[in-house]
């Protein structure tokens, strides 16, 4: 193996680790899970000790059959999931268990800044609304049900910022990550003394913000002598899990978009200046690159819909049956002979933000079958992206193509309806672990091995571009169209039923 970047992905449900050479090559990977805490109702915590057991478990495995791997590294890069948060006290040991972006229970905090027009005055000030996914409400929450915590808190480290910690011994985050919080100013990127002010939090509790792209510290004796890793290897500061995956994914300046069909739908898009939206469908967060912002559109239920008909109506397949799903998609025809998928199956994020949204499968005759129903899928999915799509273009943003990843890429008819239904060619990667990539980038501009981002370009090796048919394309137009009006028409019955979700 050759010299290269130790890539730590700090996940929601595990953290990998990958060595990366410098020309880009994953060379080996090893993987850890650790579980989300659920035991009442809103409640999604996590173990950070389990964090730091998982890399641990890690070097480990990739170590296994080459002793000489620490050595080979030349720097060390992370990237995380946002806003999942640690509670440190006066002695930096963590209180408690740490607060994830999945948890719901400071929707409470949410609905009284509405009331109380906080809410609105947030917007104003860090150019973005904030919801139960931010760290601020979060923190605000635990400061009420949690007051024993709280008094005792002295610091407060996003998850990867953490990690950093262990590593090095500094407490330090970036842009990126502390776009999510709710009180940080994505214009001037720095901390919004006022945001703080006006929910009362102490500014003191969180960390130093730098860019992405520097060397924050150097692996300590004790973070050496418990991972494995080589005293003094330089740490990068990094940035969020999906701003990097989008870096690695080739988003390296103005006008490149980015779109990752996973378990959710994110459409991403790389901006010289901050974009506000003043109806407030979509999100500005700073990027990890300098001088640079992240437009954002996240769907609640993307290549999950698939995931969830397959778990429904052939639960006793594996991962192959999707192979199958494709070829019976591909003998359906542009439309799905009048049957159409709204995928909000847990309800929608943007541009909707309906949590009362249903997923519906609409115009159903005895002539449709499991056929028509899976490329309905594809083509609602599709749609539901290309809403998100709509709005980035709107405010701005130009762009005729989209590098697509997940598991939403690997089908070749799901590429063709993406890229009908868009309207753009749809470029394919060679790998699908771009958050490798993205840490790898980061790092060779920490260290000074490349100056200028764009000279990352090499690394980005597109293997398909597909592209859109100008009738198909306008068929699909068309067909949009109906999608969302099936959805402005059933908006309040979805509503309505709500009322039945517990019964």
């Amino acid at each position: 193996m050759r010299q290269g970047v130790l890539s730590i992905d700090l996940g929601t449900m595990g953290v990998k680790l990958s060595l990366v050479s410098l020309e880009g090559e994953i060379q080996k990977s090893a993987y850890t899970e650790y579980p989300i805490i659920s035991e009442s109702p809103g409640q999604a915590e996590q173990d950070s000790a389990l964090w730091w057991e998982g890399i641990i478990d890690c070097v480990k495995k990739l170590t296994d059959s080459d002793n000489n791997l620490p050595h080979l590294i030349k720097a060390i890069s992370i990237c995380g999931q946002m806003h999942t948060h640690v509670y440190l006290d006066s002695e930096d040991k963590p209180i408690g268990p740490s607060i994830t972006w999945l948890d719901q229970r400071s929707s409470e905090i949410i609905e009284e800044w509405q009331s109380d027009g906080r809410a609105a005055r947030l917007f104003d000030l860090t150019w973005n609304f904030p919801t139960t996914t931010y760290a601020a409400p979060q923190i605000c929450w635990v400061k009420k049900h949690r007051p024993g915590v709280f008094s005792r808190t002295k610091s407060i480290l996003i998850a990867k910022d953490y990690i950093k910690f262990l590593l090095t011994g500094n407490k330090v985050t970036d842009p990126s990550d502390a776009s999510g919080t709710a009180v940080f100013d994505i214009r001037t990127n720095q901390w919004s003394r006022e945001a703080l002010e006006l929910i009362d939090l102490d500014g003191d509790l969180l960390p130093e913000v730098i860019p992405s792209a520097r060397i924050i510290g150097h692996v300590t004796e004790k973070a050496a002598r418990e991972t494995g890793l080589i005293q003094g290897t330089p740490v990068v500061n990094g940035g969020s899990d999906h701003s990097v995956a989008e870096l690695g994914s080739g988003l390296l300046g103005e006008g490149e978009v980015s779109c990752i069909v996973g378990t959710a739908g994110v459409v991403a898009a790389c901006t010289s200046k901050p974009v506000i939206d003043p109806k407030k469908r979509i999100m500005c967060w700073s990027y990890p690159l300098e001088g640079y912002w992240d437009i954002l559109g996240i769907t609640q239920t993307a290549a999950s819909s698939l995931t969830w008909f397959r778990n429904t109506f052939d639960k006793e397949r594996n991962s192959e049956v999707f192979d199958e799903y494709s070829s019976l998609a591909k003998g359906v025809s542009l439309g799905s002979e009048g049957l159409v998928f709204l995928p909000y199956l847990m309800g929608e994020r943007t541009p909707l933000w309906d949590y009362k949204a249903r997923g519906v499968f609409f115009g159903l005759t005895m002539k449709h079958s499991k056929a028509h129903m899976v490329r309905a899928i594809m083509e609602g999915v599709s749609f539901s992206i290309k809403d998100c799509m709509k709005v980035v273009e709107e405010l701005g943003v130009k762009f005729d193509s989209v590098n697509v990843m997940g598991g939403g890429s690997k089908s070749p008819i799901w590429r063709k309806i993406q890229s009908d239904v868009y309207g753009k060619k749809v470029r394919t990667l060679e790998t699908q672990d771009t958050g490798a990539i993205g840490n790898l980038i980061l790092a060779l501009l920490a260290t000074n091995e490349i100056g200028d981002p764009r000279e990352a370009a090499k690394l980005i090796r597109h293997v398909e571009t597909v592209i859109p048919d100008p009738i198909r394309a306008k068929k699909y137009e068309n067909l949009f169209g109906i999608y969302k009006e099936i959805y402005e028409n059933t908006r309040s019955i979805m509503e309505k039923l709500e009322a039945y979700t517990y019964e």
